[in-house]
Order: C-alpha cells, then structure tokens, then sequence
C-alpha cells in the first residue's frame, strides 16, 4: 500500500518473491517484473484496502480484503475496485514475501 501511496515500486519489489505469480481482474496471468513494471507506469491518487484478514498456517499465511484505488496509467485514468487473495510465505532468511496474488472486480 504504502508503494502506491508514494507512488515508488522500490518499495513493493522485496515484498514479492522471485517466482511471484498473480492473476489481474481480466484474468491475465503476470509474474514480478510485469507487476514492477506496472507500478512504474501507475500514478496513483488514492489507494486504500480494507477488510483485511490474515490468516497463518506455520510458515505460510493467507490475506484477503477489499481494495479501491484511483490514479492513471499510461496517462489513462483509472478506477478500481476489487477484492484480493495473497499466499505469503516466510522465506528460509525470515523475511515474508508474497508469491501469489488474485484479484477480481467489485461491480456494485
């Protein structure tokens, strides 16, 4: 979140682990330097989640919740409403790191 607040994709890449997998609200299957790219083409003016639940199994964890955010992209403005899975795993150094993400839009 705090990637799209500043609008600064340094933040986001130690976050999401080497082979980081996600799937877009149309269904488009990307891995982390797709989403880093991404990022730096994004210009955020809003971007907040909420009804975050974080669920652990050992070294694995599970989050789920509701994001809504504004900005534009490739100078194309945007809005997005979606609800979001991520897998976040401790990795063998003890950092977290996601390694997969599933969005998909909110219509109403």
């Amino acid at each position: 979140m705090q990637s799209q607040k500043s609008n600064n994709p340094d933040l986001l890449a130690p976050l999401l682990a080497d082979k980081f997998i996600t799937t877009s609200d149309n269904g488009k299957v990307t891995g982390k330097s797709e989403v880093i790219t991404s990022y730096q083409l994004t210009r955020w003016t809003s971007a907040e989640n909420t009804n975050v639940k974080v669920v652990g199994y050992g070294d694995t964890a599970i989050a789920i919740g509701t994001y809504k955010g504004k900005g534009s992209k490739n100078g194309k403005p945007f809005k997005a409403h979606e609800q979001w899975t991520d897998t976040w795993i401790k990795m063998p150094g003890g950092q977290w790191q996601c390694v997969a993400s599933q969005v998909s839009p909110i219509t109403k």
